[in-house]
């Protein structure tokens, strides 16, 4: 009969360790598999994510190519003004710079050279420093201030050197603070720029250059004026460009200059605005950074779920690869136990029969008295070995489902009679108890009385020289309980738990002195277990044991 799971992993003594170097290696090749099963399924949430993203770039790189054609458009718009404008030189400047058109202009002539603001060629207005030292002397007389504000603001008629120019608007503003002077910023930043050298002319016509910190220079398509702006300036008006174009909700475009980023975050997408301002870029950002992660998500959480189930698969297969292995390796080492086992137990009583044998026929005569005693030894000997024989055969049997149990109504009573005849001589030391009115069991007669019988022989074998042997039959349970009780050298309790189990001895010193192979209480268990019964022991160390089988009653 086969044993179930739990007693091919259940640990015993002599087990062959070799099964453990396989169990390592399939332990290796399973951590193997799973990191590859775990490195794909990283490697494919990455890839969705940014497949994903691709996705949604791909719906929102519409939005923001009509963006940067906007700004071009606007740029070249702007630019163009400069040409189309009739005034020249300094009126150009003044109407570019009160029109928004730049933060600053330079004017140039057709060759190329500095029209306004220019220092040489130009003689000082003497009216204009008689008005700043009418200024000084009085501070607060609205008519002064007013009349050297309208002289430094007028770009047109009498020419004012652009130097006495933006000497005059900067003393005008320390004299005069809250004056209006419009074009006093603009004069200064193109002062700053042609102190520290124009530009190469560059070979594209709109090619926007940085000059100064945080200062950029363009020509116009014609030459006519260098357009200045601040980074800031220039930031801001293209990003009012972008902002006056609708867009999704939750779509924000940012405009960074060349060697900076609007924040850490890298941008959804970009585009350059080369040629038109090279260096300058346009990025596309969305507010909800989680639409990633919840488009993604359903396809991830089909990746998690499969890959889930593979590591699982693989893991449940290991195991029960791990336990066919250990059982192939535990019956292996069962039937290297047995070879072992019966060859001793062979060995044991064919080499006293032996003895006994060569003793008789060395002697010159048979003393009938010596030879009487050495057949009744011969005869112990003769049904030891034919016990074990028998014990083994029962065994194979059971362990191969081979079996036959021929079930039928029978006695208690006559299951307790046919085990103590075949006890012999040994059952005048058994103490017998009877309850009355037994029910009948239903099972195999010949498997129930071996089953008492190696209970009784068990009890014998380990209960010292002075035995008392109880045998009990009482009804439990609507069945008949068989107990057999001893005085013998008892059980621990982890040796209760082991004590039934294939080849098990508890002492094997003493085992090998009264003989048996760890089979018969393994015998008992598949019998009753059979029988739809339980077996069990009670047990103290040096005290005794009590084995007790219980037989379901026939209904």
């Amino acid at each position: 009969m086969t044993r179930g799971p739990a007693r091919f992993f259940a640990p015993r003594r002599g087990q062959d360790v070799r099964a453990w170097p396989l169990l390592g290696l399939l332990l290796i090749v399973v951590l193997a598999a799973v990191g590859g099963v775990l490195w794909f399924m990283r490697e494919a949430m990455q890839n969705e994510r940014l497949a994903v993203r691709e996705k949604i770039a791909e719906a929102y790189r519409g939005h923001l190519s009509l963006v940067q054609r906007r700004i071009e458009e606007e740029w070249r718009s702007g630019l163009e003004r400069f040409d189309s404008a009739a005034e020249k030189g300094p009126a150009l400047f003044a109407v570019a710079v009160r029109g928004g058109w730049a933060e600053s202009v330079i004017c140039l002539g057709e060759d190329g050279s500095v029209i306004y603001p220019r220092s040489d060629g130009v003689a000082r207005v003497a009216a204009a420093n008689a008005e700043l030292l009418a200024v000084e002397r009085e501070p607060g007389n609205p008519t002064a201030v007013e009349a050297l504000r309208a002289r430094v603001n007028r770009y047109d008629g009498e020419a004012l050197p652009s130097t006495q120019r933006l000497f005059l608007l900067r003393e005008l503003q320390r004299l005069a603070p809250g004056v209006d002077l419009p074009t006093l910023a603009a004069e200064d930043l193109a002062a700053q720029v042609l102190d520290a050298g124009l530009p190469t002319e560059p070979a594209a016509a709109l090619v926007v250059q940085p000059m100064e910190a945080a200062t950029w220079g363009v020509r116009s398509g014609q030459g006519r004026a260098l357009a200045l702006f601040s980074t800031a300036t220039l930031r801001a008006r293209l990003g009012q460009w972008a902002a006056e174009l609708p867009l999704p909700a939750g779509v924000q475009i940012a405009v960074t200059a060349r060697g900076e980023e609007v924040s850490e975050e890298p941008p959804l997408l970009t585009a350059s605005l080369a040629p038109s301002l090279p260096g300058w870029r346009l990025a596309l950002r969305l507010d909800d950074r989680t639409i990633f992660d919840s488009t993604a998500g359903r396809r991830i959480a089909g990746y998690l779920w499969v890959g889930s189930t593979v590591i699982a698969s693989m893991a449940v297969l290991a195991f029960f690869i791990a336990r066919g292995l250990q059982q192939q390796m535990q019956v292996a080492q069962l039937k290297n136990d047995l070879v072992a086992t019966v060859s001793h137990e062979l060995k044991t009583p064919l080499t006293a029969m032996r003895a006994l044998v060569e003793t008789l026929l060395e002697a010159e005569e048979f003393n009938p008295a010596t030879t009487r005693e050495y057949l009744q030894l011969l005869a112990q000997e003769n049904g030891r070995l034919s016990r074990l024989i028998e014990h083994f055969l029962t065994f194979s049997r059971l362990e191969r489902g081979r079996f036959a149990f021929d079930f039928s109504p029978v006695a208690p009573e006559t299951i307790v009679a046919e085990a103590l005849t075949a006890f012999g001589e040994r059952a005048t030391t058994v103490e017998v108890h009877t309850a009355a009115g037994l029910p009948t069991v239903v099972g195999d007669r010949e498997s129930l009385v071996t089953a008492l019988l190696n209970l009784l022989d068990n009890a014998w074998k380990y209960s010292g020289e002075t035995k008392q042997i109880v045998l009990r039959t009482t009804v439990q349970n609507d069945g008949v309980a068989f107990a057999v009780e001893d005085n013998g050298i008892g059980l621990s309790p982890a040796d209760c738990r082991r004590v039934f189990r294939q080849f098990y001895q508890a002492d094997q010193r003493l085992s090998r002195e009264v003989g048996g192979c760890g089979l018969g209480l393994n015998i008992v268990q598949s019998i009753v277990e059979a029988h739809g019964g339980q077996v069990r022991v009670v047990s103290t160390l040096g005290k005794g044991s009590t084995f007790t089988f219980e037989i379901p009653g026939s209904r």
